[in-house]
């Protein structure tokens, strides 16, 4: 099976799957929910079927997603903050057959084709920060084995409670928050709503209130939090995991005098990996640094001409391992290049310095805006 259903087939159908508000769904629940939007689907969804979801409430995202597999069609995430211009350049871009909403369901082309092969079980799109949006298919071993990869890595266990704000629609949201928490029988919790400064307190009562363990978010959201005078009682966090932009030494420090007993952990993945590359470890965090490739990876730091960077030179990042392939475009080569500039340090972890089209060209030197933002950062008046 090429969906990545499986993964709740092994559960305890009475252990609790996931929060939500006030609802409290069990393992066994949430199968059921699957269960009946499936039953729904497959009345119009055809095996092969792109379908785009476009949905705003979380636990539709998730159940809507899981049940699309299950009809043998390809569930196509988006953010629902997409401007029906961007949905549309999307929706052609995939072919799509069927979108889904959060009022209803829309039939494009039930003819529409693309050849994709029979292995893609999700297609997702890159954000779009360096030019147009990339699909990305995803089979279901390339999903199932870095999630599983990082789970182990982060040691999560059965009693965890996962949480965070990374949205659905990207990689990094719907793994830490789709896939991950099931695939360790965990807990997940989910958020109403994306933070900003007006609703940030929520995420501290969240915590509180669930006694959340795993937090997965961005500097951008624990910046928010450290500005929000703080009330509620955050003990049970264990792991504080950021991605998505470079956390900085100046921002660890500040978390950490808020958070002493909590592993602050930074990782680093993209689109194409679905999941982490690299990770600081519990136990062996580097402030300031990725850390280190996951089991599942190789990566190598390359200078212009393919040459292996010596330690501490900044070069390019590349990776071998779990990966997507592009729709079209780029063609697929065995060593993914993600745009990044990187250098690793005498004990094998990875630091970020920029991405490679960014660095500042000054008297001749080469310099990152990430090392220009950090000394801002540890400026008290900013």
């Amino acid at each position: 099976m090429r969906n990545i259903s499986t993964i709740l087939k092994a559960t305890d159908d009475k252990k609790t799957a996931i929060l939500y508000g006030d609802k409290r769904l069990s393992y066994g629940e949430l199968k059921e929910k699957i269960n009946a939007r499936y039953s729904e689907l497959r009345k119009i969804i055809k095996r092969g079927y792109r379908v785009v979801l476009k949905l705003q409430n979380p636990l539709e995202f998730i159940v809507s997603s899981y049940a699309i597999g299950e009809t043998g069609a390809i569930p196509v995430p988006v953010s629902h903050l997409l401007k029906e211009r961007e949905t549309e350049e999307i929706v052609d871009d995939v072919k799509a057959n069927v979108i889904l909403l959060d009022d209803g369901l829309e039939v494009m082309d039930e003819d529409r084709e693309m050849d994709l092969g029979s292995d893609v079980a999700m297609i997702f799109y890159t954000s779009g920060v360096t030019g147009r949006p990339k699909g990305v298919a995803h089979t279901k071993d390339t999903i199932l084995t870095t999630c599983q990869t990082e789970g182990k890595v982060l040691r999560l266990k059965e009693d965890d409670v996962i949480s965070g704000t990374a949205p659905l629609s990207f990689t990094y949201g719907f793994g830490a928050l789709a896939v991950i928490p099931f695939l360790f029988k965990a807990t997940v919790t989910l958020l109403e709503h994306a933070p900003s400064q007006k609703n940030i307190s929520e995420i501290f009562e969240a915590i509180e209130r669930y006694q959340i363990t795993v937090f997965y978010s961005t500097p951008t959201t624990y910046r928010l939090m450290l500005k929000q005078p703080q009330k509620c009682d955050l003990g049970s966090l264990r792991l504080l995991i950021t991605a998505g932009e470079p956390m900085g030494i100046g921002l660890y420090r500040r978390l950490k005098m808020l958070l002493p007993h909590t592993e602050l952990v930074e990782h680093f993945g993209c689109t194409e990996s679905f999941h982490a590359i690299i990770s600081n470890i519990p136990g062996k965090v580097k402030p300031g640094s990725l850390g280190l490739e996951l089991p599942c990876y190789q990566v190598r730091i390359l200078r212009d001409n393919g040459e292996v960077c010596p330690q501490g030179v900044f070069g390019k990042l590349a990776f071998r391992g779990p990966a997507g392939r592009y729709l079209r475009g780029n063609k697929d080569k065995e060593w993914h290049y993600t745009g990044d500039i990187v250098y690793r340090d005498s004990e094998g972890y990875i630091w970020y310095v920029a991405r490679s089209d960014e660095m500042i060209k000054t008297a001749g030197y080469l310099v990152s805006p990430h090392e220009v933002e950090h000394i801002l950062m540890e400026h008290k008046g900013v």
